[in-house]
């Protein structure tokens, strides 16, 4: 359930969308860890972006020096997760074209992790800066 709050600002003084139950069942998910995984991803946040269910999906995409754009329209949601308002022109658009629906990146989805990390939505920012390859993972129906 997802309703804006005239409340709820950004460092820049933006309205953010307010998510609560959305937030509470991402974390409440069981993981699932095999025998080699690393005792970092077992306590911490998982090392991996591989998806934890049907509805998450990754998005791998390589930034040039002379054009870095991501091409995405985003704002934080519960301070953990980033919701894409508009696909723009830009890596990830270029990626849409040569993908199923399925796994096109739309308006209304939600990235939770990039590069493997999860936790706050400026973690998410910094790795999405950082490095020249990216990995999103993006979460459909989040929202809806």
């Amino acid at each position: 359930m997802a309703f804006m709050c005239g409340c709820c600002t950004d460092d820049q003084g933006q309205a953010v969308e307010a998510v609560g139950s959305a937030i509470d069942q991402l974390n409440d998910k069981p993981k699932v860890s095999t025998p080699a995984e690393p005792e970092e991803a077992k306590y911490g946040e998982p090392i991996g972006a591989s998806p934890r269910n049907d509805r998450e999906f990754e998005v791998v995409i390589e930034k040039s020096p002379g054009d870095p754009r991501i091409g995405l329209d985003i704002s934080v949601v519960g301070g953990k997760v980033l919701k894409v308002w508009k696909v723009k022109e830009g890596l990830v658009n270029e990626w849409n074209k040569r993908q199923p629906e399925e796994m096109q990146v739309k308006s209304g989805d939600a990235v939770v992790a990039v590069n493997g990390k999860r936790g706050s939505a400026d973690q998410l920012l910094e790795q999405v800066a950082k490095g020249m390859k990216v990995t999103i993972l993006c979460s459909r129906g989040m929202f809806a």
